[in-house]
């Protein structure tokens, strides 16, 4: 089995904390670029890693949720929501993934403004499952930060 991407970056970032800033006098001013370039990789090979995953979740979810918001009564907004929830993924390449994304979120912050002022309950549950969706789009997105 070849190493993915994630882990080749790992072994740059580990080649540059082992092997390249012990080589750098401490005081030198290329000392601290190396650290950053270390962890630039650190956090890259993680991003890289569930990139897809995440994308496809996110655009999936989007799908679902303005398939159910399209019988709701938001006037012509409906029909956009009707027409994003038609949408697929053409490929799973993260280009495609990213600009399939961008353009659900436009429709998405576009439900989220109809509904998060509206005091009714119907649209108080769906701000509620807008609101879920970007903490858990946050929280999947997290990275850690190792001590380098």
């Amino acid at each position: 089995m070849k190493p993915g991407i994630d882990h080749m970056m790992m072994l740059m970032a580990g080649t540059l904390a082992e092997k390249v800033m012990p080589a750098i006098p401490e005081a030198d001013y290329a000392t601290g670029h190396v650290r950053m370039i270390a962890l630039m990789q650190v956090l890259l090979a993680q991003a890289v890693d569930k990139a897809a995953d995440i994308l496809l979740t996110e655009n999936a979810t989007m799908r679902a949720l303005f398939a159910e918001a399209a019988s709701a009564p938001l006037g012509g907004l409906s029909a956009r929501l009707k027409e994003a929830a038609a949408t697929s993924d053409a490929s799973a390449r993260l280009s495609v993934l990213e600009e399939g994304n961008a353009i659900l979120k436009v429709v998405l912050i576009d439900l989220h403004k109809a509904v998060e002022d509206d005091e009714a309950d119907w649209t108080q549950q769906l701000n509620r499952q807008i609101l879920s969706f970007l903490k858990d789009s946050a929280d999947a997105r997290m990275l850690v930060i190792p001590a380098i």
